[in-house]
């Protein structure tokens, strides 16, 4: 399922801008963009779409667990891609079972930390819209979202600046999702990177 995330953000007012952040109601309400399920909040979802050529994405949110009890981030499911590996620590090599949910506190997945990778991409995603997820806790259950699919250099949900830049590289305006992937152009920066101004991930 895909929806068009900048049409129902710009209808509902100001864009968001986070320093690592990114879905039903417009981004100025109040409770935009946030899902809710038992203590946990899982707010402004996002995806880096894959670089032009590449099968991989990456999944970022914040969120907020206001339980006394730890959960955790075991699954994440769409019909546009494959499997998933998750990344608990940018500055460890490989995967881990999960993401821990901290009590109390705010998780955030975002460039340079922790992410969800999304693997065998089955279908293009374009930026622009959104895709709807479902994310599984090992304690709280699953919650459907919708995440908004943003630029592969996008440094938080809803990067405006971002999705200029992909629209004049591709000559075009996000419209709809495209029938078949653009064409591969090269490009100097891993996906994963962080953004110019954010710190990299230690290697």
């Amino acid at each position: 399922m895909t929806i068009k995330w900048r049409d129902l953000l710009l209808s509902g007012g100001a864009l968001l801008c986070g320093a690592a952040a990114g879905g039903l109601l417009p981004s100025g309400s109040a409770r935009a963009h946030e899902y809710e399920i038992g203590k946990l909040i899982v707010e402004h979802p996002w995806v880096r779409a894959p670089l032009d050529g590449d099968n991989k994405a990456y999944f970022y949110a914040f969120i907020h667990n206001s339980g006394e009890a730890g959960d955790g981030l075991i699954g994440v499911k769409a019909e546009k891609f494959g499997k998933v590996e998750f990344h608990a620590d940018a500055r460890e090599e490989g995967p881990s079972k999960g993401i821990a949910i901290t009590p109390k506190q705010t998780t955030t997945l975002a460039p340079g930390g922790a992410f969800v990778l999304l693997l065998d991409i089955k279908k293009h995603l374009e930026v622009g819209w959104g895709l709807e997820m479902t994310l599984t806790f090992e304690k709280a259950g699953d919650v459907v979202i919708d995440a908004a699919i943003e630029a592969p250099d996008a440094a938080h949900a809803h990067d405006a600046d971002a999705q200029a830049r992909w629209e004049k590289a591709h000559n075009k305006d996000t419209a709809g999702p495209a029938g078949a992937p653009p064409a591969p152009a090269p490009h100097d920066h891993d996906h994963h990177d962080a953004i110019p101004g954010m710190p990299a991930p230690a290697k």
